[in-house]
């Protein structure tokens, strides 16, 4: 169950909470493309996590995995990162155009936009409140051979499918070569950072860590902040600062005492309930959505998050304490 509802959230999280697409309202067309997101964001944020986990890497180490699959899915699979004109949305070309380098063909504040999105909405933010649902379970392998063979069938199918839609042909034999090559080179990273063997209670030394809900507003206000990053060189360096400034504090944080499962979690839930309530405040940029199943659409994808969100931080119970690399999602 723990494994279907963490699918389950990344395919919210990653896509239907920002209620952006035509499917946005559409009851049949949203339990169908659930299934499909469950497949293309749920089962590699299910893959990264279990070899990290069997490894006994940390955080540091599960963000690289979730870059590498950033720049897959933005630059390999759907290429939506060098599309002059993506899906039909409203829009598309003028904010490509604002702050494109022409050097490499990409528009930064889509690069910013999507590869730290998928970081941190298609995987990490989800995966820290999974983790928290069950804490006894949170560094042990979730998945048997079975389950592997599901996920990896899972991710290849649904990835080939996005691979073969026409609208998906947007990059150059160059930009996917260099794609691939940052692929890897986030997985080597992955995989050096976690052969440091840093001792696990490197840094946890004098100050405690701030309690959960100072993580969650402290997080919640610096996201909020980005959101009103525009989308041009100026909304791009804000949204870079703010990132940075938050990369900061919970780096520091988790570097002291008492960080654990539930302040991992509480980063993950500001970043998807601020995204949540943003959703309300625009109409979806493709499609023509009525008011009344839009604003349906956006509070049953909001209870979601809010459900996960008390299931993981809300109860009483007792943690295991502190991990080695719990830095943050």
């Amino acid at each position: 169950m723990q494994i279907l509802c963490l699918a389950g959230l990344c395919a919210v999280a990653s896509e239907l909470l920002a209620a952006y697409g035509d499917t946005t309202g559409d009851v049949a067309a949203v339990l169908f493309v659930l299934v499909i997101f469950m497949g293309l964001y749920g089962a590699p944020a299910l893959l990264a996590r279990e070899v990290v986990r069997r490894a006994g890497w940390g955080w540091p180490s599960l963000l690289l995995f979730f870059l590498a699959l950033g720049i897959a899915q933005a630059c390999l699979i759907d290429q939506s990162l060098f599309a002059e004109d993506y899906q039909g949305y409203e829009g598309w070309a003028e904010a490509r155009r604002a702050t494109f380098i022409p050097a490499l063909s990409i528009s930064a504040f889509n690069a910013y936009n999507f590869i730290l999105g998928h970081v941190i909405y298609s995987f990490g933010a989800p995966v820290a409140i999974a983790e928290a649902w069950r804490p006894q379970r949170a560094t042990k392998p979730w998945l048997g051979p079975f389950g592997l063979a599901v996920a990896i069938a899972a991710y290849l199918g649904t990835a080939l499918l996005i691979v073969l839609d026409p609208e998906s042909h947007n990059a150059s034999g160059p930009q996917l070569a260099t794609s691939s090559i940052l692929v890897l080179a986030c997985l080597a990273a992955a995989w050096r950072v976690g052969q440091r063997n840093e001792p696990p209670e490197r840094g946890r030394t004098g100050r405690r860590a701030p309690s959960v809900g100072r993580v969650f507003g402290v997080t919640f206000a610096l996201v909020v902040a980005g959101t009103f990053a525009e989308e041009t060189w100026s909304g791009f360096a804000l949204g870079m600062t703010t990132t940075a400034l938050l990369a900061a504090f919970v780096w520091r944080s988790a570097g002291r005492p008492g960080w654990g499962l539930r302040h991992a979690a509480a980063v993950g839930i500001a970043y998807l309930v601020s995204r949540g309530l943003f959703a309300f405040t625009y109409f979806p940029l493709a499609g023509d959505v009525a008011p009344i199943p839009k604003y349906a659409h956006n509070v049953v994808m909001l209870a979601v998050v809010l459900v996960a969100a008390w299931t993981a931080v809300g109860r009483r119970r007792s943690l295991p304490g502190p991990m080695e690399g719990q830095a943050a999602p």
